[in-house]
């Protein structure tokens, strides 16, 4: 990330802006549900950037990206063109770079406030864990909004859903723990 503060502001007024776009038009085509998902994850990553322009956490620009990228998937193919209810692999491939993306985000942040160096061992399994407590917590989450809220369509319509879910969140999480360790694809600065 660069640590300019107006760039960052401008991505993420730029990402805020096409969130909007993403919950108006689903407000509109009858999808509150889906409106609803989209504004949560817009309201957090809104929260997060300012709390990072705030406090001056550092994360990297490949991550962000990668966050970003995650988030817009959920809302356009996911909610938009309603690829949850559609295509059975969708989620799970979502479960898989979110899980890959969100692990690595988490790290960043975690490693921040630990404010010591962590060894390869350690960071391996700092990664995977993060990820894995991420994914466990994102469906412990779509268990209560479908017994609570009872959204259409609903989050978890099986226990084989879950459990794939889960799956996937493992395999993201062995591949950010990867890449973060060794540095497979890019040479990353965390």
């Amino acid at each position: 990330m660069t640590n300019d503060k107006a760039t960052l502001l401008k991505i993420s007024a730029l990402f805020i802006a096409i969130q909007l776009v993403f919950i108006f038009e689903l407000a509109r085509s009858g999808q509150p549900s889906y409106a609803r998902s989209v504004m949560t994850t817009t309201f957090l990553w809104a929260m997060y950037t300012f709390l990072e322009a705030r406090y001056g956490f550092y994360m990297n620009t490949y991550v962000r990206t990668i966050v970003m990228i995650s988030l817009l998937m959920d809302s356009f193919f996911g909610c938009y063109l309603d690829l949850y209810t559609k295509s059975f692999t969708f989620d799970k491939m979502l479960h898989v770079f979110g899980s890959y993306s969100f692990s690595l985000f988490a790290y960043i942040l975690v490693v921040q406030l630990l404010k010591f160096p962590v060894n390869r061992p350690f960071k391996f399994i700092l990664i995977v864990s993060l990820g894995l407590s991420l994914g466990g917590f994102y469906e412990i989450l779509e268990f209560f909004t479908d017994m609570f809220s009872s959204p259409t369509p609903i989050s978890q319509p099986s226990l084989l859903d879950t459990d794939l879910d889960l799956l996937g969140d493992l395999i993201g999480a062995i591949i950010a723990a990867l890449h973060g360790t060794y540095r497979f694809f890019v040479n990353l600065h965390f």
